[in-house]
């Protein structure tokens, strides 16, 4: 009977690391899309999509310059390798109405060496944050299938007639993370 006491406590202590290290979410800031084709259909300057992405559950790596563009009569590309100055996020565009209406997924991928209620060394640590293990278990990927929609998504602004987006200037946007793997 202890036993399986036990054996459901280090369960319970488990899934309890997993929840608290995907507690964040990703923000946005610095955010501008253009499309000029979407403006003027004689334009031959390229859609453009950029801005800062940041990960709350690793506010030591800071944000990250991401940017995606793609030719006039292209669709967004389907890859997001190469997308963000840090190779660790990467941002896919998976579906594309205009600068009003679009899909993101944004992902984060890294490698938590955080405290974990497994490992007796990290234990004597002061600083003490949930993990959720010891390698190979502790590379996390966390994904977010975000739509940013004009007027709905608070903080982002359009210019609809030059077909142009930005998010208001000192506002994140924060994306809520959909899927989170260790």
């Amino acid at each position: 009977m202890v036993s399986i006491f036990t054996g459901l406590a280090l369960i319970a202590l488990f899934f309890t690391s997993t929840t608290s290290a995907f507690s964040g979410n990703f923000e946005l800031t610095n955010l501008f899309i253009a499309s000029p084709i979407q403006a003027d259909p004689f334009s031959t300057v390229s859609t453009h999509v950029e801005f800062d992405f940041c990960d709350q559950d690793t506010p030591e790596v800071g944000p990250t310059r991401c940017e995606v563009e793609w030719a006039v009569g292209l669709s967004p590309p389907k890859s997001g390798a190469h997308t963000c100055d840090n190779s660790s996020f990467i941002v896919t565009i998976t579906k594309w109405s205009g600068v009003g209406n679009l899909t993101l997924d944004l992902a984060h991928e890294y490698i938590d060496n955080r405290y974990s209620p497994f490992t007796i060394t990290q234990q004597l640590e002061t600083d003490k944050v949930d993990s959720v293990g010891q390698a190979p278990y502790n590379v996390l990927t966390k994904h977010s299938n975000f739509t940013l929609s004009y007027p709905i998504t608070p903080f982002y602004e359009c210019d609809m007639d030059n077909a142009r987006c930005q998010s208001c200037e000192g506002e994140a946007i924060i994306a809520n993370i959909t899927t989170a793997i260790a």
